[in-house]
């Protein structure tokens, strides 16, 4: 047999060998990814609060039930997010902290709430000269309403009543999306921005909270107007004596 030859039975024996080895080839299935929103579910359970720098993180080590002392379940479900819905999920989170961190750093912030699953964290800002805000620790369900307001994608024009030097503010927060940031503004004639109160939070079914407002000037008119930043939602407001 000639070299030409032999160099031509070679060749279709090494395509005919390597053909067998691709039809025989197992390839493993990619793990499908799950909807985002049963993903998202999960992971805003561990959203907590940075009391210092009043920022929204991901706690990996919250328990969310009692069981989890003994058996860590709900940490399992964690570590079986995509990283692909992580990610996302943590980008909508960081656009929320960036204006937390803006309006922080600016120092006309009177109060700043969070709500998360599990709490409802109040961090005090710097400008306290005309309202203070305190957490009443239950739901209000005493007094008569001096003043309703309804946030939603709108702002909101500012609505007049007469204060006392304490009074109890009633929120009820409801979210589309899963994030929301809202402001309060509490003034009187000569400025409607006086004391600004942040809302945020992510949606959950735990949204109603009531707070001691406390009035520095005492008795005497005062207004009350919101804003929708971020989310899809509506928070509504009254204000009780």
């Amino acid at each position: 047999m000639n070299k030409p030859l032999i160099f031509v039975t070679l060749l279709s024996l090494g395509f005919s060998l390597s053909s067998c080895r691709d039809d025989n080839t197992v390839f493993n299935e990619p793990t499908p990814i799950r909807a985002y929103e049963t993903d998202a579910q999960i992971l805003s359970q561990f959203v907590d609060v940075d009391n210092v720098s009043g920022r929204f993180f991901i706690n990996p080590d919250k328990k969310i039930n009692a069981s989890d002392y003994i058996v860590n379940r709900s940490r399992e479900e964690l570590m079986e997010v995509s990283s692909f819905n992580r990610e996302r999920f943590i980008g909508e989170m960081e656009e929320i902290n960036g204006l937390l961190y803006s309006i922080k750093r600016s120092g006309i912030a009177t109060a700043m709430i969070y709500s998360t699953a599990t709490s409802n964290t109040i961090i005090q800002g710097s400008n306290t000269e005309f309202i203070e805000i305190e957490n009443c620790g239950i739901t209000s369900r005493g007094g008569s309403n001096v003043a309703n307001l309804t946030v939603d994608s709108r702002r909101c024009e500012p609505t007049s009543f007469y204060s006392q030097e304490e009074m109890t503010l009633n929120v009820s927060a409801s979210s589309k999306s899963l994030f929301y940031y809202y402001q309060l503004s509490f003034g009187d004639t000569s400025n409607p921005d006086k004391g600004i109160v942040v809302f945020s939070g992510i949606r959950n079914p735990r949204e109603n909270n009531s707070y001691r407002i406390i009035s520095k000037f005492g008795n005497g008119w005062m207004s009350i107007g919101g804003e929708n930043l971020i989310g899809d939602g509506m928070l509504s407001v009254s204000v009780s004596r």
